[in-house]
This record gives structure tokens, sequence and C-alpha cells, in this order.
């Protein structure tokens, strides 16, 4: 390893000493001029926003749930536990059949939800409402408007300006 990619590797476990250089980071420190700037790009969406740790992990198993992303997804129901998100919540996120799934013929699981905005309204939505007010998580409105707007941009590619200027508005005014 050159004296650049070891710098980068120290960077990269500092901000993330717990799961290190699992995901894209190791086979990106082979080409430093895409590791270093898709690590910075990756702790100011992560760490940068106006987002709790447990609003940007909905928002991270969201993305991860529309778009069958199991590791992604997996990796992060721990971080989600973490920061004090319930199992139930976690296992409320719509995620229809899995890729690793498909094919099983001896699949217990045959009553997936697929992902869609009206499934999350229907099955997380409800959840996270009752965890946040049994538990006093905090703003119960904040965050299901965090979900619905993720779930919204996900599924569609866009969101209403309705949606926008609620969220914004429950962010204090933040973009992020």
């Amino acid at each position: 390893m050159t004296e650049e990619q070891k710098t980068l590797q120290q960077s990269i476990l500092a901000s993330r000493p717990r799961t290190g250089l699992s995901g894209p980071f190791l086979p990106w420190l082979a080409v430093p001029k895409i590791a270093r700037p898709s690590q910075e790009l990756g702790k100011v969406v992560r760490y940068d926003t106006s987002l709790s740790m447990r609003e940007s992990e909905l928002v991270i198993l969201l993305t991860a749930a529309k778009f069958k992303s199991e590791a992604e997804f997996d990796i992060h129901a721990f971080e989600a536990l973490r920061v004090g998100i319930g199992i139930d919540v976690i296992h409320s996120i719509p995620r229809g059949t899995l890729l690793s799934q498909e094919g099983d013929t001896h699949n217990e699981k045959t009553d997936a939800v697929e992902f869609s905005l009206a499934n999350v309204k229907k099955c997380l939505i409800p959840q996270l409402e009752k965890e946040m007010s049994n538990e006093g998580k905090g703003d119960i409105q904040r965050a299901i408007q965090i979900v619905l707007f993720t779930a919204e941009l996900v599924e569609k590619n866009t969101v209403s300006d309705e949606t926008y200027a609620t969220t914004k508005r429950l962010l204090g005014g933040d973009d992020s």
C-alpha cells in the first residue's frame, strides 16, 4: 500500500470505527482519486446534516429496503438498534421478497410486503408512532415526515412541493 493509501485507510477507519473498511471502502483504496472524494461525500451525507443518528439510520434502512440492498440493510439494522430504533420498527419496514429468498421453495415468509410509500404508511408509520410515543424518543412528527419524505423520494425519484415544504419546516428550515 502506498503512503497515500495508508493515509486514506486511516481516515476511513477513524470515521467508521464500528464498520471499518466494509462496503466499498476497501476496493476504493486501490484508486485514491476515487476513495478520497467518496469518503468525503459519505462523511458529509452521513454526519454533517441536521438529522439525528436515529433519523439517519431510518433513511438508510428505507433506501436499502427499496433497492433490496440486503447487506446495507443488515449492517444498518445493527446500527439502528445501537441508536435506539427498536427491532419491531426495523421489522416493520416493507422489504418484499429479498433477492436471497427468490426461488427458495422452503421459505416460510410468503407474506412479504413490497416496498412502497403506501406500505410504509401502512406498516412502518404506526409502529414508529407506537415506539416513539411509548418510549419518549424524540419528535414523532419530525421522524414520520423524514420517513415519508424518504419513501416518496426513493419510490418516485422526486417529492411533491407539499412534502418538501412540510419536511423543511419540521427540520427548522434546513435542507438536510
